[in-house]
C-alpha cells in the first residue's frame, strides 16, 4: 500500500512498525480522505500520513489523506464552508477579515509578473494584515501590450496582437533575502523556453518527478545556491504532491512573494472565494518554504492554514 509516512513522524513513534501502522490508517480511514472526504485509491494515487490536528486516536494520532490534499494549506472543507458563509462573490469575505480597498501597492518587488507587458494596472486591490502581523494584497492585475507589444511573465516577446491578459494576485510581505527573483509554475515539455532576453535561467533539482511538473527558473546572477537549499527532496516531493494548475504561477523577490492565477479571456475579475482562498493558501505556503529557518523544512499545514484563514 503506498502509504508516505514521514520521518519525521516515525520519529515520534519509537518501536512503530511502519508497515503495520499503514495498515492501522488504511482501516481508521474507511477509505475517505481525512482532508477531503473523498475516496481513496491505494492501488493508483500517493497517499500520506499526516498529524490529526483533533489529537486521534490509534495510529500515533495521525491521519490519512491523499498526499496532494496533505500539502494544500486549503482543503475542499474550508472552501465550501467559506463559501456558504460569505458567498461566491469575496466582497463579503474580504470585509469580514477587516481588509480594506487600497490605492497604491504595499512594496513594489521586482518579481516577473508585477514588471512584464507595456502596460499594467489594477482593475481592484485590496490590503490587509496576516494574524502573524505581515501585510498582504489581493489583486486584479491587467497586463497589457499595445502598440510597441512586451515580455509576458516568462520575458518572452508578445506582440500587440495579444491584448489584455488578466490575473489574480496575492501579494505577502516577506523576508525572502536578494539572491534574485525565482518563479514557479507548471512544467510545459512543448514550451520550454525560458526568457528571450537570457534574464532568468531554469534551477535543475534531483528530483525527476520535479523537473516533470514543475518549472523553477531564478535571475541571471542570482545565488542558486541559496535558492537549491530551500528546495531540498522534502519540498520537491510536496510541490510535485500539490501540483501546479495550469496557468497559476509562485513568484519571489525581495520583499514579497506572490501567487498569482491567469483569468481566461471575458472571465469575470471580480473576485470569488474559492480560488482567493486558494492563491493565499499558495502564497504562505511558499512564503514558508522559502523564509523558513532551517531552510529547506516542509511547513506545517495547520500553521499555514491559520495564517491563511485566519479564524474567518
Amino acid at each position: 500500500m503506498p502509504i508516505r509516512i514521514s520521518q519525521g513522524l516515525l520519529v515520534g513513534l519509537p518501536g512503530a512498525d511502519p508497515a503495520l501502522l499503514e495498515r492501522d490508517l488504511w482501516a481508521r480511514s474507511g477509505g475517505a480522505c481525512a482532508l477531503c472526504a473523498e475516496p481513496m485509491d491505494p492501488a493508483g494515487e500517493e497517499l500520506e500520513a499526516g498529524r490529526d490536528p483533533a489529537g486521534g486516536v490509534g495510529a500515533g494520532g495521525l491521519q490519512l489523506s491523499h498526499a496532494r490534499c496533505h500539502h494544500d494549506v486549503v482543503d475542499a472543507r474550508d472552501r465550501e464552508r467559506l463559501a456558504a458563509a460569505h458567498g461566491d462573490d469575496a466582497a463579503a469575505y474580504l470585509a469580514a477579515r477587516g481588509w480594506t480597498r487600497s490605492r497604491r501597492r504595499r512594496v513594489a518587488p521586482r518579481a516577473p509578473l508585477l514588471r512584464c507587458g507595456s502596460g499594467r494596472r489594477w482593475t481592484w486591490l485590496v490590503e490587509g494584515t496576516l494574524p502573524d502581523g505581515s501585510g498582504v494584497q489581493l489583486g486584479g492585475l491587467a497586463t497589457s501590450y499595445a502598440d510597441e507589444g512586451g515580455e509576458d511573465e516568462e520575458g518572452r516577446f508578445v506582440g500587440p496582437e495579444d491584448g489584455e491578459t488578466v490575473w489574480t494576485v496575492v501579494l505577502l510581505d516577506a523576508d525572502y533575502p536578494a539572491i534574485g527573483f525565482a518563479t514557479l509554475a507548471r512544467h510545459d515539455a512543448m514550451d520550454d523556453v525560458v526568457g528571450d532576453d537570457s534574464s532568468r535561467r531554469r534551477v535543475p533539482l534531483e528530483s525527476a518527478a520535479f523537473e516533470e511538473a514543475v518549472r523553477l527558473t531564478q535571475a541571471v546572477g542570482g545565488d542558486e545556491q541559496a535558492l537549491r537549499a530551500r528546495f531540498t527532496p522534502a519540498v520537491q516531493i510536496a510541490l510535485t504532491s500539490r501540483g501546479i494548475p495550469l496557468g497559476d504561477r509562485l513568484e519571489a523577490d525581495t520583499g514579497a512573494v506572490l501567487a498569482a492565477r491567469l483569468l481566461d479571456r471575458g472571465e469575470d475579475d471580480r473576485p470569488h472565494v474559492p480560488p482567493l482562498i486558494d492563491l493565499l493558501g499558495d502564497a504562505v505556503w511558499l512564503r514558508a518554504v522559502l523564509t523558513g529557518d532551517p531552510p529547506g523544512r516542509v511547513p506545517e499545514r495547520e500553521e499555514l492554514r491559520a495564517l491563511a484563514l485566519g479564524g474567518v
